[in-house]
């Protein structure tokens, strides 16, 4: 090999490591396929981005360091929609809202277990996991929230209340006794404060420095601060103080149908386009796909 076209192939080289950078460190990425209706996102500290599909019961995967998302885990045909995903690093397992509770293994996809919500007709629609391993759910219908202790396969009521008619997104932030949860029908923001065996004892409204519209999907950036997603297409952050939310807008808009999910990894917020609104549209020339995946830059 002569030693210019050496030059030239370390140049090509160096090029298609820059190219292949530059597309996993994209602002926006597609995600192809129709009638997937994203509802959910998580991630894994690696930098993965899991999504769940409302429209077709399964679940999509971005590999670290890619910009495309493949079909992963067919979760089945069962009574109740695919709803909230949760990535649970410390156990190994994807937990996946569908009807009660689903597992998957967080390295394989392989099923392992389903998990029990003891009501008739469970709306499991979001999951947090608190340091000791419960699982918390929220039952958007029924104005509840749920606990699986860590290692049980059925669920206890833990909060019921007027005030979490809609219950969606859930989060813990540093103090692993309050669950922070807010509402997508009536917007609000709530507290709950929780005692040693994850029961409520106390349910506080936060008062919101601007009105949320529609929050739903919502995680932890770090001990102090959350990300949620808005209904009118919004990623905004909140910061609780005492009795109160500071809520900042981080993204504007420019998602159609909403922006039903979020989630953080390697210090980068993402948020989902859901196009929700689209899917029982009579209209046939409804947009049913593909669909957008937007980085959000966070505050330091």
């Amino acid at each position: 090999m002569t030693k210019s076209w050496m030059k030239y192939a370390a140049a090509a080289n160096l090029l298609a490591a820059a190219c292949a950078l530059y597309a996993a460190d994209q602002a926006v990425i597609t995600i192809q396929g129709p009638n997937l209706f994203p509802e959910s996102i998580t991630s894994t500290k690696d930098g993965a981005i899991i999504i769940g599909s409302y429209g077709t019961n399964s679940i999509w995967r971005i590999p670290a360091g890619k910009n495309e998302a493949a079909k992963w885990i067919d979760a089945g045909q069962t009574k109740g929609a695919l709803l909230g995903v949760l990535a649970d690093e410390k156990s190994g397992r994807l937990l996946v809202c569908h009807a009660g509770v689903k597992t998957f293994d967080l390295k394989t996809g392989a099923p392992k277990e389903a998990l029990n919500i003891p009501m008739a007709n469970p709306f499991c629609n979001d999951l947090a996991v608190r340091g000791d391993g419960s699982i918390f759910v929220t039952d958007t219908n029924g104005a509840k929230v749920f606990m699986f202790a860590k290692g049980a396969t059925s669920a206890v009521e833990i909060a019921s209340d007027p005030l979490l008619a809609g219950a969606d997104g859930l989060a813990f932030l540093s103090d692993q006794n309050k669950l922070y949860v807010n509402t997508v029908t009536t917007s609000k923001m709530l507290r709950l404060d929780l005692d040693k065996t994850g029961k409520a004892t106390k349910i506080t409204e936060l008062k919101q420095s601007r009105p949320l519209q529609g929050p739903d999907g919502m995680r932890a950036i770090d001990g102090k601060r959350l990300i949620i997603a808005e209904g009118n297409g919004r990623t905004a952050m909140g910061v609780p103080n005492g009795d109160a939310i500071e809520i900042t807008t981080l993204k504007e808009g420019g998602m159609d149908g909403g922006t039903p999910a979020v989630t953080v990894t390697k210090g980068v917020g993402w948020t989902m386009e859901g196009k929700l609104r689209q899917r029982d549209a009579k209209n046939p020339d409804a947009d049913k796909g593909p669909f957008r995946l937007f980085k959000v830059p966070l505050p330091k």
